[in-house]
């Protein structure tokens, strides 16, 4: 580590304030500099120099008492870019590190990337977050994220000794009043089921396997034939953009009850397939997991967004059609995969199932609230809560033309 000798400063007063001018180290583009800098001090007014020299000395005896290394010099921006994702990378799953590149990319640099690290206080980061939520573009929940993800840069920071307080700057701020959160969606029994009347296959299975297991989307493409047994599937994997990874959390990698109704449409699915007894339950024609944005840009939403009039999809809807298009009311939106997963918690909410249940079903692990709060449900009390899913499924709704108890032999049929 470079000694420099130790310095007084000069104070000067500037535009009604005092400053002080002092050297530094600082790194840039990967190069250490000595580089001449300012200081704001304070307003003039209540300040004479005597007290703007004593502020001098406090704030230089941190540059002169320093013990950090002069590389570590460097602004938030270059921190996050340089050492930040390369150190996490290795630990986060690919869908999480994408999200974490979209908070910094694309929400948070424009707004702070050039602070020096060493210099960022809690009032830095409290006007950041101001000024996100006074831009109207984020809702609460979102500024608690960006505010999460920024805590996790200078815990970094601090593990890694490029600040000189142990002191995370980001802890101390609060949530500042932002635009309500977007409301979240859950679809219903009717409308699942009026869903799986008009959608063609695979995607109407694909559905069923959504809202009748409440499995995440890269769960559902990770399901394989060979984690299917005896009326429950293993969730052992997770697809995102072709990167197989574990579950989302520990209580995800677990098994869920297959009711009835999804398994003989799964039963009939796999005769499609030629009865495979391994690799993907919902394949592409290569054979690998399909991807299930194309499977809903393709055969989901052509037929629930539909023209009223003339009952064209709006994709191929041309002006050539003599009306404008209109959507058909009669048919449910489509609101994402995750509405199921939601709709699924609700309609057993609706049946009375036990909230410890709900929350084994679904492999919640909200490690802040949730789980600390519910008592580890057993497997025959999830599957009671399943069972019972089922009896109100047979009860309320008519059997669908693309189920298979007409289709299927005896003998196909779960016991």
């Amino acid at each position: 580590m470079r000694r420099h000798r130790q310095q007084k400063g000069f104070v000067y007063r500037d535009g009604g304030s005092w400053y002080v001018r002092y050297y530094d180290d600082r790194a840039i583009n990967g190069q250490v500099q000595r580089k001449r800098l300012a200081k704001q001090l304070g307003p003039c007014a209540g300040m004479n120099v005597t007290r703007a020299r004593k502020e001098a000395e406090n704030f230089l005896n941190g540059i002169n008492g320093t013990k950090l290394k002069p590389e570590t010099a460097v602004t938030l921006g270059d921190f996050v870019d340089r050492v930040y994702f390369p150190q996490v990378e290795r630990n986060l799953r690919p869908s999480t590190l994408r999200g974490y590149h979209i908070i910094w990319d694309d929400q948070l640099k424009s707004h702070c990337a050039r602070l020096w690290l060493r210099e960022v206080r809690t009032s830095h980061v409290q006007a950041v977050l101001n000024s996100l939520a006074s831009a109207g573009r984020f809702g609460t929940n979102s500024i608690k994220h960006l505010k999460s993800f920024l805590s996790g840069v200078f815990k970094l920071a601090i593990q890694l000794d490029y600040c000189a307080s142990n002191h995370n700057p980001v802890q101390q701020t609060s949530i500042p009043k932002a635009r309500p959160a977007d409301e979240t969606f859950a679809h219903s029994l009717e409308e699942i089921d009026e869903m799986l009347a008009v959608i063609p296959e695979p995607g109407a299975t694909v559905i069923a396997t959504a809202a009748y297991t409440g499995a995440r989307r890269g769960e559902i493409r990770g399901m394989s034939w060979e984690n299917y047994n005896r009326g429950e599937m293993m969730i052992a994997a997770s697809v995102w953009q072709g990167h197989a990874t574990d579950p989302k959390s520990p209580k995800s990698k677990a098994a869920i009850p297959i009711i009835k109704r999804l398994g003989n449409r799964l039963d009939l699915h796999r005769m499609r397939l030629g009865n495979p007894e391994s690799g993907p339950v919902f394949p592409n024609e290569a054979g690998r997991p399909a991807d299930l944005n194309n499977m809903l840009n393709r055969l989901i939403l052509p037929v629930l967004n539909r023209c009223e009039v003339c009952k064209k999809s709006e994709s191929v809807h041309g002006a050539d059609a003599g009306h404008k298009y209109k959507r058909d009311a009669s048919l449910p939106e489509w609101h994402g995969w995750h509405a199921f997963r939601r709709g699924l918690a609700t309609n057993l909410y609706r049946l009375g199932v036990p909230d410890k249940t709900i929350q084994a079903i679904l492999r919640h692990a909200d490690v802040t609230t949730t789980m600390k709060c519910y008592v580890k449900t057993t497997r025959p009390d999830v599957k009671a809560g399943m069972e019972k899913f089922e009896t109100d499924l047979e009860n309320r709704l008519s059997d669908s033309n693309r189920t298979v108890k007409a289709a299927l032999p005896a003998s196909a049929h779960p016991v």
